[in-house]
């Protein structure tokens, strides 16, 4: 997250230094990263374009084309990975992973007035192995974690994925706050 703060504040120390106005400055928003609906403004390179290899990547707009799309038409990658159109490899190397425990889906209910979130175990399993999250991120135990939304925009606990390369928590809250409190009409 600090890596991330710092590098914007320094384009926008630039962009000011060069008289430009803020708004003008974008950073590549292709995962769903940020909280903005989309524009026709041309998006920022997020490859060297003066590597050979630079050449033979798809650009983004064409690998996201046919993908199923979230409400802010930014890829869907639960739905994409559940209607196959899309196929990620189990690792880096390309070897399978070993069997993963099925684990149950976790209701969190310490959120206030907002319904209660709910963790699809199935969901993330079927991107990561276990330990990608256990015991690094959070203890394999109900309740051991202590996860807030100050946490999450930090970077921290669901905010090391969700706001870089999985859907923002910034403007989908239904997302995960899916679960009505006893008594609680649905908000979304």
């Amino acid at each position: 997250m600090a890596r991330r703060t710092s590098r914007f504040l320094l384009a926008a120390l630039l962009a000011a230094a060069a008289g430009l106005a803020l708004a003008q400055v974008h950073r590549a928003d292709l995962f769903g990263s940020l909280p903005e609906a989309p524009t026709e403004r041309q998006a920022v390179p997020v490859h060297d374009a003066a590597l050979p290899e630079a050449k033979r990547l798809q650009a983004p707009h064409e690998a996201f084309a046919g993908l199923p799309q979230d409400r802010q038409g930014k890829p869907d990658w639960v739905r994409s990975l559940r209607q196959r159109s899309i196929e990620p490899r189990a690792t880096v190397t390309g070897k399978p992973r070993d069997a993963q425990p099925s684990a149950p889906d976790v209701v969190m209910k310490n959120t206030a007035q907002m319904p209660w979130v709910n963790f699809p175990h199935a969901a993330h399993g079927d991107w990561l192995a276990c330990q990608n999250c256990h015991d690094s991120l959070f203890a394999p135990k109900a309740g051991a974690a202590s996860i807030n939304m100050t946490t999450i925009f930090r970077g921290e606990a669901c905010g090391v994925c969700h706001g870089t390369v999985a859907f923002t928590p910034m403007a989908q809250c239904e997302r995960c706050h899916s679960v009505p409190q006893p008594g609680q009409k649905p908000w979304w």
